[in-house]
């Protein structure tokens, strides 16, 4: 079965780089976190996305003449990719570092952010049930004329069956120089993930965010996605359905250290809901944890 998953995972990734070389812009990563934090284990994550499709407004700009977006402050993305460290350090306290990497169009690939995190786990699911935690994080831009950007929310989990829900309900700010808003922004992420077979869930996930909650403008001025993803999930028997693998017996795993080596990975498409949102995208989420 894992050499299934691999395989699996082999063909969505090179899919993806397929798209980046040809496709449209990329808004996001699609992130999705989740609350549990397990002391001593590291786990390293790649995320990326590829996005086709341009909003009405920027496919005037894609037209233009080749070095025409070279000037704009936030031109369209291609592509982004994220890689991302985490470190469980106790056993309700997480930290992590992320380097973001991406492509305006127009412009040379290169990396456009550092982020930090810290999480800290307020309830601990019993093997099954709600578990919150609650994240905060730092980004620094590396791109000139970027802002920087402080994030922070609640994380929630919630499993029940063969059914896992995670929502991610963020609050983000920006600061520097280059900052554009003064206020708050929003932005979110939901999953709703089923167990079909042992160790594989199909699902459903939904991103959003408003840039300036002072000035959100109509549904149709903000960025909102939605679309299936597929999961694959090791986990330590065959009813997980979380995206890191719970035991039933959740003291238990506490108490014998973090479990060996496992691969997890999704897949799925997000379909753009507004004017503003790229008409569809590709996602791609890989994790080793150890």
């Amino acid at each position: 079965m894992l050499g299934l998953a691999l395989s699996v995972a082999a063909s969505a990734l090179a899919a993806g780089l397929l798209f980046a070389g040809a496709a449209k812009p990329a808004h996001a990563e699609f992130e999705i976190q989740e609350a549990e934090v397990e002391k001593g284990e590291v786990e390293i994550e790649y995320r990326g996305a590829v996005h086709w499709g341009f909003p009405a407004g920027e496919k005037q700009e894609a037209g233009a003449e080749e070095g025409a977006l070279e000037d704009e402050e936030e031109a369209p993305l291609r592509q982004s990719h994220d890689l991302e460290t985490e470190w469980g350090i106790t056993d309700r306290w997480l930290v992590s570092a992320t380097f973001t990497a991406d492509q305006p169009l127009g412009e040379n690939f290169e990396t456009s952010a550092v982020e930090f995190e810290v999480q800290y786990e307020i309830i601990e699911p019993q093997g099954k049930g709600l578990g919150i935690a609650f994240n905060v994080s730092y980004g620094i831009a590396t791109r000139g004329g970027n802002a920087d950007e402080i994030e922070f929310g609640p994380i929630v989990d919630y499993e029940v069956g063969k059914l896992a829900l995670t929502l991610n309900p963020f609050l983000t700010t920006q600061v520097g120089e280059n900052r554009e808003t003064d206020g708050l922004g929003f932005q979110y992420g939901w999953r709703a993930e089923y167990e079909v077979a042992d160790h594989w869930g199909i699902g459903a996930e939904m991103f959003g965010e408003i840039e300036d909650l002072a000035n959100a403008g109509s549904f149709d001025d903000q960025n909102h996605s939605i679309g299936p993803t597929l999961f694959y999930n090791p986990g330590e028997n065959d009813e997980n359905v979380g995206g890191e693998g719970d035991d039933d017996d959740e003291n238990n795993k506490k108490a014998s250290g973090p479990a060996e080596m496992e691969f997890s990975f999704n897949v799925g498409v997000q379909f753009g809901l507004t004017d503003v949102t790229s008409d569809t995208a590709l996602k791609f989420q890989g994790s080793l944890s150890f």
